[in-house]
């Protein structure tokens, strides 16, 4: 196992995690999404959304990084859609390829899961492309449960025990 450390983000990091989100939908999404999409990624877009997480209160942007690299991310907090029944959401939850099956993606739905419990909530809703099916797996294998089909998304809400 690698030594990874996971931390809030910060201002300076957005650059770096705005460019792993676009190599890990090359890496996810290639078959899943049209090429239009992939090759349109905006990386000073995405970093500037990156930026506005690190800025708001309500929401948190982590990072799990290895050897001083950012090699995935997650943010977890009020919803980017209002769902009147979820007043959480994990979102974002993005691990570099060459990384996954090593406990990343767990650390980070631990440290969600503190953070909901800590903000006084007991559940979190995710949702996840439906054809995603390795991550789809590895959620409900963590305890999530398919509550339903929002469009090409599988909601899936997890308990905080």
């Amino acid at each position: 196992m690698k030594d990874i450390i996971y931390r809030k983000a910060r201002l300076e990091d957005c650059r770096d995690l705005s460019e792993l989100k676009r190599d890990v939908w090359i890496t996810t999404y290639s078959g899943i999404y049209p090429r239009e999409k992939l090759d349109g990624y905006d990386v000073d877009k995405n970093e500037s959304i990156f930026r506005s997480f690190v800025e708001r209160p309500d929401i948190e942007l982590f990072l799990a990084e290895n050897n001083g690299e950012a090699i995935g991310l997650m943010t977890v907090g009020i919803p980017y859609k209002l769902y009147d029944e979820y007043d959480q959401e994990v979102a974002l939850l993005y691990i570099r390829k060459d990384f996954q099956r090593q406990g990343i993606g767990r650390g980070f739905l631990e440290i969600a899961k503190d953070e909901v419990r800590r903000k006084g909530f007991d559940r979190f809703v995710l949702s996840v492309n439906e054809q995603n099916e390795n991550a789809i797996a590895f959620y409900e294998a963590m305890g999530g449960t398919i509550v339903c089909q929002d469009g090409s998304q599988r909601r899936m809400v997890f308990l905080v025990d």
